[in-house]
């Protein structure tokens, strides 16, 4: 591959959506990207850099050199092949066994399984995409980190779950900017990044370069890949097996709802638990540690106490606080009961700069066929992905539109495993 074949610029935008979902940071950056566009889609040699705050506060700043090979028409499974060596890497697999997460085993491949272990809850179709030639190109290279999504695969030298590596007295300021500080180094320069690219050619091209492969991969299980993962973890058992058939929000549950006469009854637990779950803990503390703060204040002040003040603020500071998550689960409440189901199509998917439990926060804006003005919700990002998959594919959905407030709703089926499309 003939590097200066490509040219610096800004990475195509459905591209770009592609490469954010394999990171987490909300502050990501992508540093001087060099672009090939090709009729299967395009390929991209960058460097990534952001922001990580450790647990003592001081945080340091990540640098990844990356391929991503972008394949808009490619319709994959979520996998991941890791090489096995170092200690991080088997610690992290004896978590993900013991947590009951499945993987694969590829029976008479000894040199690979020795080498590369493959993370998947999509066994049976990444089955029919490690064949012959694939497995033979990825042992043909040096050890890399892939990571496949549904339109496309990231490569690395080094994992970019993890933060390790060469240090120097860099960071990064607030203006994003590499200022001083600490920094962790994974990037390569461009002799080594040329390596990387044409590496991840050689083994990554099999997979994602021949449409027919996908197809076959996708026709070789029954349903979508995502029916297939909840069917393989549920199945599998385990912690994750448990935890998600606790929570599972099922297609057939959704149907009934979009349904169902308002105001509906019988709320699915899953969908309950969803939807206004997350409040129930912090309603139990809050109002209770408000009133308590508000109480000590008040006797303080009766006292003569200075510090009077700061309890009765930090108590009403608590007060407010529940004000607010009683508002937000009356109003998620009013939308699962009340709501207007609409139907729809989403029409935009827009990344956000924050992250919630780590997870980032995109804007989903759903055109409805009512005629009244389009719903912007904010998903994390599996639903965010299914939204990009739904805007490509131009599929109908569906909206609860709230009768309140008609620009706000609820859209039921970005919680949906099931409802993922390949």
């Amino acid at each position: 591959m003939n590097l200066d074949e490509f040219t610096q610029g800004e990475i195509p935008k459905d591209a770009l959506a592609e490469l954010q979902s394999h990171f987490d940071e909300a502050d990501i950056r992508f540093e001087t990207p060099r672009i090939l566009e090709h009729g299967l889609g395009c390929d991209i040699l960058v460097d990534v850099e952001w922001y990580d705050h450790d647990s003592d506060g001081t945080g340091h700043a990540v640098r990844h050199t990356v391929v991503f090979l972008h394949r808009p028409e490619a319709k994959l499974p979520d996998f991941e092949i890791r090489p096995r060596k170092g200690f991080a890497e088997k610690a992290l697999g004896a978590l993900v066994s013991m947590l009951g997460v499945p993987s694969l085993e590829l029976e008479g491949e000894s040199e690979f399984s020795d080498r590369y272990t493959v993370m998947t809850t999509n066994a049976e179709s990444v089955r029919v995409l490690l064949g012959r030639e694939s497995i033979d190109s990825i042992l043909a290279v040096d050890d890399l980190y892939f990571k496949f999504s549904g339109r496309g695969v990231l490569v690395s030298r080094a994992s970019v779950d993890g933060s390790s590596g060469r240090r120097s007295s860099m960071g990064v300021g607030n203006a994003g900017k590499v200022t001083s500080g600490r920094w962790h180094d994974h990037g390569l320069e461009d002799a080594a990044a040329r390596g990387l690219l044409q590496d991840a050619l050689v083994a990554a091209g099999p997979i994602v370069d021949d449409p027919e492969v996908s197809r076959r991969a996708a026709d070789a299980v029954e349903g979508t890949y995502a029916e297939e993962a909840v069917r393989n973890l549920t199945e599998r058992g385990g912690f994750v097996g448990r935890q998600l058939a606790k929570t599972l929000i099922t297609g057939e549950m959704l149907e009934v709802l979009r349904t169902a006469s308002t105001p509906r009854t019988n709320i699915p637990g899953p969908v309950a638990r969803k939807a206004w779950g997350g409040t129930t803990l912090p309603l139990a503390i809050a109002p209770l540690f408000g009133l308590c703060f508000a109480g000590i204040g008040a006797v303080l002040a009766i006292g003569g106490q200075s510090e009077a003040l700061i309890f009765v603020a930090v108590g009403l500071l608590a007060l407010v606080i529940s004000g607010f998550i009683v508002r937000h689960r009356m109003i998620r409440k009013r939308l699962i009961v009340k709501g207007v189901a609409i139907d729809g199509r989403v029409t935009d998917v827009a990344r956000t700069d924050t992250t919630v439990n780590e997870d980032p926060i995109s804007k989903v804006t759903i055109e409805t066929r009512d005629g009244g003005e389009p719903i912007v919700v904010k998903m994390g990002s599996q639903p965010a992905t299914q939204a990009r998959r739904m805007m490509q594919s131009n599929p109908e959905t569906w909206i609860l539109r709230d009768p309140q407030e008609p620009s706000r709703g609820l859209w039921l089926e970005g919680w949906c495993l099931e409802a993922g499309i390949d």
